[in-house]
């Protein structure tokens, strides 16, 4: 005990601030300065004869610009998201950062009973949840506002790293405007856009209903007793906004774009570097769902299929701001106004509660949620036609030229 009293001997606190201190200049000073200046280096070297560093280094760095942006405003804005989110009502945030980092990586919190007693679901569905022994029987992921509230942090964190990472691309690497990758921002477009996702999820939804595979069990329902209906909501349309951005400024922003341009280098014509480039930006965007809740090969492919519409987003509307609305309207109508699953998504407060049914799976898409079903394609399909009929097919001759 006197030992540990004399100067120079640091006590476990102490140790554990010089720590979180070291963690946060190493995220969020030293790893994204270090990333900045290879950024600037590369814009002051030219290959192969072109303008700018080759695709592929510039791919590379495009990637870890946006990761290591990310990271550095998660380490900033996740102190005082935690200190916010324990003061919110109904909220049971762990002192300890380790335990706070597996409550907010959790996809469904085991401690909370879902359906809340009294809800109205057919004794038959009840009996095969209970005939199944799945741990979810009905599937749907849930979790307290307080943790919507830090993952939405985590996904405003990682779509202000997609921005400045184009900010960064645009002035230093590709030394273009930002219009170059569709980031001119129409409102008019965005309201479309919101307009089309939010429709066909409705329509889909009232499918889903008309079959009998999914049966509403209430309205305004918050999770958590206590907690805030509107406050949890807001985490949601935060996070959505955040999603929005980060995956399509990224994937159908600059990979799009800058990848089609480098397949029509290697001597492909514009169409086929275009389709080339739509294919890959689609398989990549996939592939970022691999690890979502419930994912099977069925919800990857119609993935793909999503991801080659809203491609067509870009091309025919003439930017991004169409595919950022329909992205916002899609997941945040399907997953917190509409109570369906969104990639699995957890949630903690819906305007519609719905529970699916027990036995099918197959056709409301289980924990993946609807774009795992039959119905995603027909659905994204449809978008695509009222695509059109805004914007006509003229949009493509003009990404053809560019």
């Amino acid at each position: 005990a006197a030992d540990d009293a004399r100067p120079g001997i640091r006590t476990a606190p102490e140790h554990g601030d010089q720590r979180r201190l070291s963690s946060f200049l190493h995220d969020a000073v030293l790893l994204p300065g270090a990333v900045t200046m290879c950024a600037w280096l590369f814009g002051s070297v030219a290959y192969d004869g072109d303008d700018r560093p080759h695709f592929l280094m510039r791919l590379v760095l495009c990637l870890g610009l946006e990761f290591f942006y990310g990271q550095a405003f998660y380490a900033i804005l996740l102190p005082p998201a935690r200190k916010l989110a324990r003061s919110l009502p109904g909220a049971k945030v762990p002192a300890g950062d380790a335990f706070c980092k597996r409550q907010e990586s959790e996809t469904n919190d085991p401690t909370l009973t879902w359906p809340p007693p009294g809800a109205d679901v057919p004794p038959d569905w009840v009996e095969l949840a209970r005939k199944s022994k799945r741990e979810q029987p009905f599937f749907l992921n849930h979790v307290r506002g307080s943790t919507r509230l830090r993952q939405a942090v985590f996904r405003i964190s990682a779509a202000l790293g997609t921005l400045t990472m184009a900010h960064v691309m645009s002035k230093w690497v590709d030394v273009a405007p930002l219009s170059d990758i569709g980031l001119a921002i129409s409102m008019v477009d965005i309201g479309w856009g919101f307009l089309v996702g939010s429709s066909i999820i409705i329509i889909l939804f009232i499918a889903e209903v008309w079959g009998g595979w999914i049966r509403i069990i209430s309205f305004r329902e918050v999770v958590v007793p206590g907690e805030s209906l509107v406050i949890n909501l807001l985490w949601d349309v935060l996070f959505h906004i955040a999603v929005s951005l980060n995956e399509e400024i990224s994937v159908r922003g600059w990979i799009l774009v800058n990848t089609a341009i480098y397949i029509k280098t290697l001597g492909a014509s514009a169409a086929t570097a275009m389709v080339l480039a739509v294919l890959l930006q689609s398989g990549m965007f996939a592939l970022m769902h691999l690890g979502s809740p419930g994912a099977s090969r069925v919800g990857l492919m119609n993935l793909v299929v999503g991801g080659t519409v809203a491609a067509l987003n870009v091309f025919l509307s003439g930017g991004l701001s169409f595919s950022l609305g329909w992205h916002f309207g899609w997941n945040i109508f399907m997953g917190h106004l509409l109570g369906l699953s969104t990639s699995g998504i957890p949630m903690s407060a819906k305007l519609i509660s719905i529970v699916p049914h027990p036995s099918k799976e197959v056709l409301h898409g289980g924990k993946f949620g609807p774009e795992q079903s039959p119905l995603a394609t027909p659905t994204y399909l449809l978008g695509c036609v009222a695509l059109v009929l805004i914007y006509g097919t003229s949009g493509i001759g003009t990404w053809h030229q560019r």
